[in-house]
């Protein structure tokens, strides 16, 4: 495992990058972006001292699913690589907790936003979603595989 200190500005990955390493940080602060640099781009999140990032790509070896940029000079992060994660694991019980708990906390902060948004596609279509099946504007019946999943999404819109 390696310290580093980084400059402000310094992305440490980007999204879709190998998910080859994690990081916990030392000192300083970054922040978690989807799109970085695109007039898309959304912050997801600031990370402070003890936080870890980069672990899901590590433990599940998926590409990375967001940027992360180094918001203050002198940041320090410890770099855990694959080949020192199982030791790190082994070696660091309380840390593995931290580890889960911070990826529930990421998990029930992703599934808020999907209620939110599916509730937001409720509230802009119409509080009742029969309006969308209604509508003959679509004409889905010549291609049954649409006709699925206009329904599919009436029913979420319904279930929202």
């Amino acid at each position: 495992m390696k310290e580093k200190a980084l400059r402000k500005g310094k992305i440490v990955f980007r999204q879709g990058d190998p998910g080859d390493c994690m990081y916990c940080i030392r000192w300083g602060t970054v922040s978690v972006y989807l799109g970085y640099g695109t007039n898309n781009q959304r912050k997801l999140a600031d990370l402070v001292p003890g936080d870890y990032f980069g672990e899901m790509g590590l433990i599940d070896g998926e590409p990375r699913s967001a940027t992360v940029v180094v918001m203050e000079t002198g940041t320090v992060l410890e770099r855990i690589g694959e080949d020192e994660f199982a030791n790190f694991l082994k070696e660091n019980p309380s840390k593995v907790t931290a580890i889960i708990q911070q990826l529930c906390h990421k998990l029930r902060h992703t599934t808020q936003n999907y209620i939110d948004a599916c509730r937001s596609i409720r509230d802009a279509v119409g509080q009742d979603a029969t309006e969308v099946d209604a509508s003959s504007d679509y004409q889905f019946g010549q291609d049954e595989r649409l006709a699925k999943i206009h329904d599919n999404q009436a029913q979420t819109l319904r279930d929202a």
